[in-house]
């Protein structure tokens, strides 16, 4: 058998900015096992009247439930490895989840893709409604590993709803079909652990997605099991979707920024040289007075990528001059950041991620996290509504093609609210919006200048989560945003 998989051909040919989402109880093909509980070859159903592509079944026929509860269901606190095969941290490497040198991650043994428009974590729930599972036969289980449930089925929309799943090499027939199935769930947005030692395994799999199917979560909260899930769904998309394997570069993205707040500018130069999407640019323009940014010149050519600096007097309106910037800019994509906002490493690869597996016309993210200096909180607001075809975007976290933009004419040319204008005009001319989620941007509330006139009150009502001072790990934040923004 090749152990090089090719991705389903035929896929969707999806309207701008509509993506089939698979109803709740239809089985998706991602190796569906046999009727003895073990998959067939290369995933597929044995020749036993079962559906062969897609694993769709007949007309009329409903799918049965495919989990067997036992008694003795163990909760999620209560689920531990086998001795010994406890990862000393969950935490990610130092810096971050970086692509290998070039415009891909790193390619592992053999080619195991999958396509994003298919798996993904589209509507994905923040809260696990189901505790702890097992993709194959608990009787399989290694000593001292524990599940509540054994799932036979392979649908990501039921798997994803556990708290996260435990898997062994005993569930599947070899370790290519394993990895097609892991990739694929993974990219859905289930949360997975792999309970044994696979050599095999971790050559066929990307080595972060690796890496973190072997961190056990059994004992994180909601907070930190969607944090988990997003940082293995995002290594399964860029390393194993066959967006990625096309052999095109990605993308290239331009960061437009207009920024009249030249004290904020040097935390946000680092912030955009720190991304870690590979081909990147910076166009800022300045928004006032050439002699308060007498040193950005300076400061933007020694930026380790692209970067230009467009002037524009203090007196324009904002939409005009973004206008600028986009016009100063190369990339096919391009992404509004702001000056004074907070942002992870990955916030761009996310984005690009998001407006493929999505085919939104527009993405971004919503200001799930805030920080209120004025307080000194950090909020979590909004809780739950990512991942969804919604307005209200963050405006510093918006994205669109450059084609789309033009088609719809460009910001629109007033003082402020140009991101709800935006949203207007791509909804007016009938593309979609969507919203990906808020892990690893903050929006910052320092009382100056603010562009969104809304009080510290506002947000204090609305929070889900409150955290006294500066609080970036709830927002997914690493070591670098230890210090208070302002």
């Amino acid at each position: 058998m090749s152990q090089t998989y090719q991705d389903d051909e035929g896929a969707p040919n999806l309207p701008p900015g509509r993506r089939r989402t698979l109803a709740a109880n239809e089985p998706m093909d991602i190796g569906q096992p046999a009727s003895d509980g073990q998959p067939a070859s290369d995933g597929q159903p044995a020749s036993d009247g079962q559906p062969a592509s897609g694993g769709r079944p007949a007309s009329g026929d409903q799918p049965v439930s495919t989990c067997q509860p036992v008694s003795t269901c163990q909760p999620v606190s209560g689920s531990q490895p086998a001795s010994g095969s406890q990862p000393v941290s969950d935490g990610r490497p130092a810096g971050g989840s970086q692509p290998a040198s070039g415009d891909r991650p790193a390619t592992p043994e053999a080619t195991v893709a999958f396509d994003m428009r298919k798996f993904n974590p589209v509507l994905w729930p923040c809260d696990a409604s189901r505790g702890t599972g097992a993709l194959g036969p608990l009787d399989l289980l290694p000593h001292g590993s524990y599940a509540g449930c054994a799932e036979l089925g392979r649908d990501p929309l039921r798997l994803r709803q556990y708290h996260h799943l435990v898997d062994v090499r005993a569930f599947h027939k070899d370790a290519a079909s394993r990895a097609r199935t892991l990739a694929r769930l993974a990219g859905g947005g289930v949360v997975i652990y792999v309970a044994d030692h696979d050599d095999r395994l971790a050559r066929l799999l990307n080595s972060e997605l690796h890496r973190l199917m072997k961190v056990y979560p059994g004992d994180f909260d909601a907070g930190r099991r969607e944090q988990h899930s997003i940082r293995m769904r995002r290594a399964a998309l860029q390393a194993h979707s066959s967006w990625s394997r096309n052999g095109k570069e990605a993308p290239a993205v331009s960061v437009v920024t207009a920024s009249r707040r030249p004290e904020m500018l040097p935390r946000f130069l680092a912030t955009v040289a720190r991304q870690s999407y590979p081909r990147i640019e910076l166009v800022l323009a300045v928004h006032g007075d050439g002699k308060e940014f007498k040193e950005i010149d300076a400061c933007v050519a020694a930026m380790p990528l692209p970067a230009t600096v467009v002037r524009a007097p203090r007196d324009e309106p904002l939409g005009a001059v973004l206008n600028k910037a986009c016009a100063a800019a190369s990339g096919s994509l391009l992404t509004k950041m702001d000056d004074d906002d907070l942002y992870g490493d990955d916030h761009v690869w996310d984005l690009v991620l998001a407006s493929v597996y999505s085919d939104a016309t527009l993405v971004g993210k919503i200001a799930q996290f805030v920080y209120l200096a004025g307080v000194q909180r950090t909020v979590q607001v909004r809780r739950g509504q990512g991942e969804s075809y919604r307005r209200h975007l963050a405006g510093g976290t918006l994205l669109i093609a450059r084609s789309d933009l033009e088609k719809v004419g460009g910001w629109a040319n007033v003082p402020r609210a140009v991101d709800w204008a935006l949203e207007e005009s791509v909804v007016r001319a009938g593309g979609s919006v969507y919203a990906t989620h808020g892990t690893g941007f903050v929006l910052v509330r320092h009382g100056r200048s603010h562009a969104w006139q809304a009080s510290d009150d506002f947000f204090l009502e609305l929070a889900d989560r409150i955290e006294p001072g500066w609080t970036p790990g709830i927002a997914g934040l690493d070591g670098k945003h230890d210090a208070r923004p302002w």
